[in-house]
């Protein structure tokens, strides 16, 4: 039974990962910079504030 629905994961995502437009080196690198980087207004603000210093 497991091995049917590993089966069947593997299979959707397979599908999935076919229709993607970018490579998935570059959605993970994505992913990983905007979990890693807060870009929130606040964020952008203090950040901006601190390269014209």
């Amino acid at each position: 039974m497991v091995t049917i629905q590993k089966q069947l994961i593997a299979s959707s995502l397979h599908k999935v990962l076919q229709r993607l437009h970018y490579p998935l080196e570059v959605i993970l690198t994505y992913v990983r910079w905007y979990a890693a980087y807060p870009l929130s207004l606040r964020n952008l603000e203090e950040n901006d504030g601190r390269a014209r210093r």
